[in-house]
């Protein structure tokens, strides 16, 4: 066409028309991309309906109601083999590729210093709702006397529960550290009357004991010190990472193929567990308030307090960090497991929030084991309940000893289903509260566990976030200084400088991109 041709108001040039498959191409592109995430959240919603209606509409037989969840079982299974591997070349790799002690030691402080405050922020929630709510006065009229107590009467000391921590980080026998974690046992000491004991107990005391348990704090010391040691080691130490480097890659890439069957899994997981579950509508007649008050807790915790601290120390956008970790908080939902949601919260934080490996590999697997937001809230709300069912009157002494028990309770926590209700015990013990209740909460525990998973994968990732920010933030101060240290340096002859400052912060060719 001529530039001097004439061209009608109302002719367009069909160069210039976008093409309608464009569009097409471009949704096509974001649902392969997304494909597994759609199909997880299709899961939830075909378990949950098919879940209702086979309960509401068919007679199953109680002892053919496993089957149901058979296939989530297996899912289940599979995600666990892969645990004490990942968790172990992980730490490794993160902390070896974090060079220096004192880098690996900056990092770590970072993080606890985030795993304590938010927990303790969470204890601290969860008290002021359950006392403003009062979920136990409700319930109190509800439930009739029980005098049945699960625990038959053991008390576990607050301090029997911090030693027993201080034990797994130091475990005996490297192989054990699989399958068996220290814990001791409560037993009771007989009065006695001349040679022979009564049956009248004088006091308990704790003896040594274990019980069958993943002893993840024991496995984090055993990596964080292989770790340091192979980063000061030279063609040894090289090798060392390369080899765990190279298994960690090989794990990754065969959860991504179990991951293809989380759909099933999952839909499995939660129809059977709604099939299972007992007369839902009188449990939560019962404790209404009290699930209540645990999920508006969590739900504050969770939507509010999490990402007000990550939107104040990151400056950046939450709503994007949270919508590429959609897939890890609907498989925490489904198997109400931390460590079984780890592999999937790697893949997430890695390449979707583009978090550094050495940031993430070291942050997520120690998160999984002591960042318990959820149960920790959850802790402090359950005892105050039962406080409140028998109108026991608690000073603020006894809130105060409240939320250190529950913080410290909620870091001997395994990441798996229903830990918290066995760490609830250690809280009610320092209150000197009836333990025959827990039971009642037992009920609903399957129920509301989903829910503050979700709450301790979701305060992980955030964690690993905000960690990963001030790293970069130091690495930039760091490279400014150095920038003016070099003008200032007269003795140079050279044009450029020996580095560039950058605004990405990589650490092995993974880049934490600002544009989050």
């Amino acid at each position: 066409m001529n530039n001097n041709e004439y061209i009608e108001p109302n002719e367009v040039i069909y160069s210039e028309i976008p093409k309608r498959s464009t569009i097409k191409n471009h949704v096509g592109k974001k649902f392969k991309e997304n494909i597994l995430l759609f199909s997880t959240i299709l899961s939830v919603i075909i378990g949950s309906v098919l879940g209702f209606y086979l309960r509401k509409y068919t007679k199953i037989e109680p002892n053919k109601k496993q089957y149901f969840g058979f296939l989530g079982e297996i899912f289940l299974r599979m995600l666990k083999f892969f645990i004490l591997p990942l968790i172990s070349s992980s730490l490794i790799c993160g902390i070896a590729s974090l060079g220096i002690a004192k880098r690996t030691a900056n990092v770590a402080l970072k993080a606890f210093v985030y795993y304590l405050t938010t927990t303790f922020l969470a204890v601290i929630l969860g008290l002021i709702l359950v006392v403003i709510i009062h979920p136990g006065a409700v319930s109190q009229n509800k439930i009739g006397d029980q005098t049945t107590d699960i625990l038959n009467g053991q008390k576990i000391s607050p301090l029997d529960t911090a030693l027993d921590l201080i034990r797994n980080l130091f475990p005996d026998n490297i192989i054990q550290v699989g399958f068996v974690q220290f814990e001791s046992k409560i037993v009771p000491k007989y009065k006695l009357n001349g040679t022979n004991d009564t049956h009248e107990i004088d006091y308990w005391y704790p003896v040594p004991g274990e019980r069958p348990a993943m002893n993840v704090l024991g496995l984090v010391m055993f990596c964080l010190v292989f770790g340091c040691t192979i980063s000061r080691m030279d063609n040894h130490g090289k090798f060392l990472y390369d080899f765990c480097e190279a298994i960690n890659e090989a794990l990754i890439q065969i959860i991504g193929y179990v991951m293809m069957f989380s759909p099933i899994g999952i839909c499995s997981l939660i129809c059977g567990s709604i099939i299972s579950m007992e007369d839902i509508s009188e449990i939560f007649e019962k404790i209404s308030m009290y699930t209540l008050t645990v999920l508006l807790g969590l739900f504050i915790h969770g939507f509010m307090v999490l990402p007000s601290i990550y939107l104040i120390l990151t400056r950046r956008n939450v709503f994007i960090y949270a919508k590429n970790m959609i897939e890890a908080l609907l498989v925490a939902l489904a198997t109400s497991s931390s460590n079984a949601t780890l592999p999937v919260t790697f893949k997430c934080i890695e390449e979707k929030n583009k978090i550094p490996k050495s940031i993430s590999r070291f942050v997520l697997p120690v998160g999984a084991t002591i960042n318990m937001d959820g149960t920790a809230l959850y802790e402090a709300v359950g005892a105050i309940f039962i406080a409140q069912m028998h109108n026991i009157h608690l000073s603020l002494a006894d809130y105060v000893v409240t939320s250190f028990t529950a913080t410290l309770a909620s870091i001997g926590a395994a990441g798996i289903p229903s830990a918290g209700l066995v760490t609830m015990v250690v809280v009610l013990s320092a209150l000197n509260l009836p333990q025959s209740h827990i039971s009642l909460i037992y009920a609903v525990d399957w129920f509301l566990d989903r829910f503050r998973t979700m709450v301790n994968v979701w305060g992980d990732s955030i964690g690993t976030g905000i960690v990963a920010h001030l790293c970069e933030k130091e690495q930039l101060n760091a490279e400014k200084f150095k920038f003016q240290e070099f003008n200032s340096c007269n003795e140079r002859s050279c044009t450029e400088p020996d580095f560039v400052l950058n605004k990405a912060f990589a650490i092995e060719d993974n880049t934490y991109e600002t544009a989050l």
